[in-house]
């Protein structure tokens, strides 16, 4: 079976989500993903998500066609589908970044790379920029500085 990865965007349907309900869609998504073999990121700033899935075609395929009629964000955008030889979030069972969650320091260094919008990281549009900014938010992550 062929292995994907899938980057989209979208808009929260909410300006504000509660962190205690996003830790309960994810521990449900995360254990989802798990048994689907999906691991992956999703970063959220200001009203903005982010997501990339890696795993199996069939289950990234269903996964994202529910994402599609999620109704708690809108205006869902396919940045990127390609079949892959390897992952770069295996050891991401499916987390979240939300970037207003990171010490100063770290959001610093996002803010100085990409652009800025209204004080929250603005979403780079280029591909190689996406590619680099997942792998900027996975880096300044791993060690969960939020809950320091």
């Amino acid at each position: 079976m062929k292995n994907c990865r899938l980057i989209y965007r979208s808009d929260c349907t909410d300006k504000l989500i509660a962190n205690e309900d996003l830790r309960d869609i994810l521990q449900q998504s995360a254990q989802r993903n798990r048994e689907a073999g999906i691991t992956g990121l999703l970063v959220l700033s200001g009203d903005q998500f982010l997501q990339v899935l890696e795993g199996p075609s069939d289950a990234v395929n269903t996964l994202y066609s529910k994402l599609i009629s999620d109704t708690r964000h809108h205006d869902l955008k396919l940045i990127s589908y390609e079949l892959i030889a390897e992952r770069y979030f295996d050891d991401w069972g499916m987390s979240l970044v939300d970037l207003y969650d990171l010490p100063k320091a770290e959001r610093d260094i996002l803010r100085r790379k990409y652009a800025s919008n209204k004080d929250a990281v603005a979403f780079p549009e280029r591909l190689h920029e996406v590619y680099a900014f997942l792998l900027d938010a996975k880096a300044l992550c791993s060690g969960r500085p939020w809950e320091e």
